[in-house]
């Protein structure tokens, strides 16, 4: 086997072990994790499989498509964060596997290699892409998609080949949405349009892109779902294209849009920490590489692609009304390819050094951090809502446990990069590794804290404390209760929630009695009835004054779990 192949076949084998084997590392958070591995959990133990439920309530924001993974996978290895990460874990492998085949299309084997490479030991592949949620798959099709129509172009049955491209793009429309299908479609719309500048004639153009036989395939991949549940929920069509997809499109604060939104210019800086140490490696080489570059006259079909991918997703994530930094991983794998180009052949001990320095300045800070927080308290769970407020929201007692994490993730990631600057040839595989250690580390790091973001380790006391009769009570809104969806079977109450941010209890009434306001907790606490409520430690003694005398019988994070009567033995 030529050494290129063997490359690729390494990169493929290490990308599976990485993720597949991390998959089961840590517990759910809530947020996204709970919501989704939640509804899957009731599928996968006899639930509806067309209605996704989260605490009996129909959650209709998405296709089900991730749905039935989760639950596949929990139905053959059990209910478990394993099964519930399976499907990213694929989703991952198979995008590098897709990434590595473009670039072996648009440069040879190596450069395939080098991308795929680069995609797989980003620091966004170990921290974004572990969170359940439907981008991973999402990409991968998208990107899949767009690999079929780049076949095409060398296949004498191109035909099949584009009613690939209309199967993937309908599942990745199933998996997440309609821009699923309208992302690949524009994507190869422009590069069509852009070769046709310098190529007119050529095949596959505009007429075969816009296949009868592939719109009918990705319609039937997703109408029948829709229709389905707009015959059992009247309005959800109208709902969700006026409160969900123009909402996010226009930044609104409508029910189904109401969290916060990530600013463009945070949102560009997030992506240079997401795309580390590639990142900086781009930035080392630009200027040097630029010569290089082959003007759009010589542009090849999947150079054209490329730049439609970053135009098309790229403009269309920084245009839009609201946006959150993991709404372009569906973009990582055109990012990986141009970095890919631009390191080709360059001399990456500048870059090395450049990642060296920054990851000792990253390893200075987390032992340095704790000082400048020493007086800080670790914030709520709300305080704690993006990746720069949770850190800003840690007390020194959570980062005693993560810089001893970062010292061992870290130590050998500088050490890999400060070899890649001492051994030229071997920068490329030194920035690898680097990156691969501080993806692990990474890792570490989230299962670390996951008490801070999860109810995993309250779980079984819930159960066994709120018993057959009793009632569990949460205060805050269900995204922030999400992981009891999982890691419980309770009905789930929410106290001070708003019934109105979700279609099915605000337009046909389902859950409604899920809704409490203080008032009520007040009577419950007085009753027989057995009533369990988590709040936020902080918020104990405003409770006390409500309630009375209260003391927890347990702790996650800085949520307390407090009763209204004795401890079931």
């Amino acid at each position: 086997m030529k050494p290129a192949r063997r490359g690729a076949v390494l990169l493929l084998l290490f990308t599976a072990v990485l993720q597949i084997g991390v998959a089961g590392w840590g517990s759910l958070y809530n947020e996204t994790d709970g919501q989704y591995a939640g509804a899957a959990r009731v599928m996968a133990e006899g639930g509806d499989w067309l209605i996704p439920e989260n605490n009996g309530i129909p959650r209709l924001i998405k296709p089900p498509l991730l749905y039935w993974l989760m639950a596949a996978g929990m139905g053959s290895f059990g209910v478990g964060e394993f099964a519930a990460r399976l499907p990213n874990a694929l989703a991952v492998v198979a995008l590098v596997a897709i990434t590595l085949r473009i670039g072996s299309i648009w440069g040879g084997v190596r450069r395939g290699v080098l991308a795929g490479t680069v995609l797989a030991t980003t620091l966004g592949i170990f921290t974004l892409a572990r969170i359940v949620m439907p981008e991973p798959g999402f990409s991968a099709l998208i990107a899949g998609a767009l690999l079929c129509f780049l076949e095409a172009f060398s296949s004498d049955r191109p035909g099949r080949w584009m009613l690939a491209f209309w199967t993937l793009g309908g599942l990745a429309a199933f998996i997440k949405g309609p821009h699923g299908l309208a992302y690949p479609v524009a994507v190869a719309g422009f590069a069509i349009l852009g070769m046709r500048l310098t190529s007119p004639k050529i095949r596959p153009g505009l007429r075969d892109l816009f296949s009868p036989t592939g719109l009918l395939i990705a319609a039937l991949i997703n109408l029948p779902w829709y229709f389905y549940v707009e015959s059992r929920f009247p309005g959800f069509l109208a709902n969700l294209f006026s409160h969900e997809y123009l909402g996010h499109v226009a930044g609104s604060s409508t029910p189904a849009t109401h969290y916060s939104n990530v600013p463009r210019g945070t949102f560009l800086a997030l992506h240079l920490a997401w795309l580390f140490p590639w990142s900086v490696a781009a930035l080392i080489v630009l200027p040097r590489a630029r010569a290089t570059l082959v003007p759009p006259t010589r542009w090849s079909p999947v150079a054209w692609v490329i730049v439609g991918w970053v135009v098309m997703i790229g403009g269309t994530v920084l245009a839009a009304g609201q946006r959150q930094d993991y709404y372009a991983m569906s973009l990582w794998p055109a990012l990986a390819l141009l970095v890919a180009r631009l390191i080709e052949g360059q001399r990456l001990r500048a870059a090395c050094g450049a990642v060296t320095i920054t990851l000792a300045v990253v390893l200075g800070a987390c032992w340095t951090l704790p000082l400048w927080l020493e007086t800080a308290s670790t914030g709520t769970l709300e305080e704690r809502a993006t990746a720069l407020t949770t850190v800003l929201h840690f007390g020194p007692e959570v980062w005693q446990g993560l810089m001893r994490i970062a010292t061992f993730s870290l130590l050998p990631a500088i050490g890999a990069a400060a070899f890649g600057g001492f051994r030229p040839r071997s920068a490329f595989l030194g920035l690898a590794l680097a990156g691969a250690s501080v993806g692990l580390g990474a890792v570490a790091g989230t299962a670390r804290v996951a008490p801070y973001f999860s109810v995993a380790t309250m779980a079984s006391r819930l159960e066994s404390e709120t018993g057959r009769e009793g009632l569990l009570v949460f205060d805050g809104d269900i995204d922030t209760a999400s992981s009891l969806l999982f890691y419980t079977r309770l009905p789930v109450h929410l106290l001070g929630a708003n019934p109105q941010s979700d279609f099915s209890v605000r337009t046909h009434g389902i859950g409604r009695d899920r809704y409490l306001d203080a008032r009520q907790l007040a009577s419950l606490w007085s009753s027989p009835q057995k009533v369990v409520l988590i709040t936020e430690s902080s918020r104990l003694p405003a409770w006390e004054s409500q309630l009375g005398p209260l003391t927890p019988f347990a702790h996650c994070g800085t949520l307390a779990a407090i009763h209204n009567g004795p401890s079931e033995k």
